[in-house]
């Protein structure tokens, strides 16, 4: 089955290869953890997202610690009037003065007279209830202090209970107020006399701190998927595929230690047990296989920008040499050229000087210290490149070149920045696109597609070089890269375009799950 992620749709192999060589356009939202989706971006922007969240929510705690805590007691009263009994529109009317009763300036006055607080002091905190079907009066009272709290309460409790003990309130006997024609009088009792508060009643901690977990949560996602969608960078193996419609052959890691020159970057060389050498043997092996049902000794090594595509170039032509292949680096990046440098080669003669006759091939081609790999340097900036590079006498140069090597590496142009790399290809070579995860932008892979449009069918597959550990993903097949012996046995068993198909379009590949829990989070 094709990958679900990468928008390649059920079918056969044949099919399958076909869909993945469709340009994609936009930004469509796919399954857990591919490129937009919100799981993708919960994984990618996790640390902001609890940063917020922490931020928020010790801010909500530190305030919540610095209000004064309010204490809160209530004392409760029945109200009886024989006149409302069974009449449930009479009691909610009776329940209803006597509630504006109980808070009147007659009862407090007398409240007030024997806590010795002044009455606006009681009116401040308190607040006078009458559950619902019920002949009550709920008399609390809110303070910092909880004795004066109780004692207020209570206070005005019996207040109350005393007012109406002297007065005598006409209610009406009818079944309405308007139809009343008898008074009685109202009576009142204290139930349950005000208590001792122990906890306060605010701030509620509890319920601050989980409203600002859950605001600083918001909050952190809305800034993520903000930035997210003002972040044009690619996100990853996936959203590559995905923009380039077409496979990721490899996923090079970044080179993390400090290098001591620019040959240090010859890791294949220099390092052949990391696993940036692991990657390009696992490139190499995949470049192989397709080389072998294709028939073609060519590959055009190329980048939408300037991304470290001499790099990539130079340690592939590394590892299919220390295959046992003859193999010829040649850089035609005749702008931005540094492949002698990797391999710590003077630049002169060159490429330019070999296609214009000013210098034999033999002088320009130097060995390195890799067995069977040699290197064509670009030679000195050239004024005009496109000239030399659409000229008849390079053509004739490379086809020389293939008819002498087993593979021809060229470090071609950047798509976008020359046509150069267009023109070479349609010399019939194979096209391996390099992106950076830090600097390529999913526009620029799209439009570098484009440029490729009419020999789309030579771009065999793209590299994610310069991959931080939040944007790895186990690699596109669970067999490991050939070694040197191993790849120098498949030479003679080149395999088919449909051994290809299988190995690309329906490789195994992790689950949404694996996805999401093999990704390691964080911004790269």
């Amino acid at each position: 089955m094709a990958h679900a992620d990468a928008g390649l749709h059920p079918g056969d192999a044949q099919a399958g290869y076909e869909n993945a060589r469709h340009p994609i356009v936009g930004h469509p939202r796919f399954t857990l953890g591919a490129p937009g989706s919100w799981s993708r971006v919960l994984l990618a922007y996790w640390s902001w997202i609890l940063l917020m969240t922490v931020v928020v929510t010790a801010g909500a705690g530190v305030l919540a610690e610095m209000q004064t805590p309010i204490y809160k007691s209530q004392a409760t009263v029945a109200v009886y009037a024989a006149s409302s009994a069974g009449n449930a529109a009479l009691q909610s009317f009776v329940m209803g003065t006597e509630r504006g009763v109980a808070s009147s300036g007659a009862v407090l006055s007398v409240a007030s007279q024997s806590l010795l607080i002044p009455v606006g002091g009681l009116q401040h905190g308190l607040s006078i209830t009458v559950p619902a079907d019920t002949d009550l009066l709920v008399i609390s009272f809110s303070d910092p202090d909880p004795q004066v709290a109780q004692s207020v309460a209570e206070g005005v409790a019996q207040a109350y209970v005393a007012y109406r003990s002297s007065k005598a309130s006409p209610v009406a006997t009818g079944t309405t107020p308007a139809t009343a024609s008898t008074t009685a009088p109202v009576q009142a009792t204290v139930i349950t006399g005000a208590g001792l508060p122990t906890s306060p009643v605010s701030p509620n901690r509890l319920l601050i701190v989980g409203a600002a977990l859950v605001l600083g949560l918001a909050l952190g996602i809305g800034l993520a998927l903000l930035r997210d969608s003002m972040d044009d960078g690619l996100r990853g193996p996936l959203d590559l595929q995905l923009q380039a419609g077409t496979p990721v052959l490899a996923q090079i890691p970044r080179f993390h230690r400090k290098a001591q020159s620019v040959t240090d970057r010859l890791v294949i060389v220099r390092n052949p047990s990391s696993s940036l050498a692991e990657a390009y043997r696992n490139l190499r092996t995949r470049v192989l296989q397709v080389a072998g049902w294709r028939h073609v000794n060519l590959l055009l090594v190329t980048s939408p920008g300037r991304e470290d595509k001499a790099t990539v170039a130079a340690n592939l032509a590394a590892a299919l040499a220390l295959s046992g292949r003859r193999v010829v680096l040649v850089c035609a990046d005749l702008r931005w050229g540094r492949t002698h440098a990797l391999f710590g080669l003077p630049t002169r003669p060159g490429l330019a000087k070999v296609v214009t006759g000013d210098a034999v091939l033999a002088d320009a081609l130097r060995w390195t210290e890799v067995p069977r790999l040699q290197v064509l340097p670009g030679g000195p900036p050239s004024d005009d490149p496109s000239s030399l590079l659409q000229s008849t006498a390079f053509r004739k140069l490379l086809a020389q070149l293939r008819s002498e090597a087993d593979f021809v590496v060229i470090d071609a142009p950047p798509v976008l920045a020359s046509a150069d790399t267009a023109a070479l290809a349609e010399l019939g070579a194979m096209i391996l696109l390099v992106a950076d995860a830090r600097a390529s932008t999913r526009a620029e892979v799209r439009e570098a597609t484009r440029e490729l449009a009419h020999v789309r069918d030579q771009l065999i597959g793209c590299v994610l070089d310069n991959v931080g550990r939040a944007h790895q993903l186990r690699q596109p097949t669970t067999r490991p890269a050939l070694s040197d012996v191993e790849a120098a046995r498949t030479w003679s068993q080149p395999g088919s375009r449909a051994a290809w198909d299988q190995e690309i379009l329906n490789q195994p590949v992790t689950s949404e799950r694996e996805q999401e829990a093999t990704a390691i989070h964080g911004e790269v």
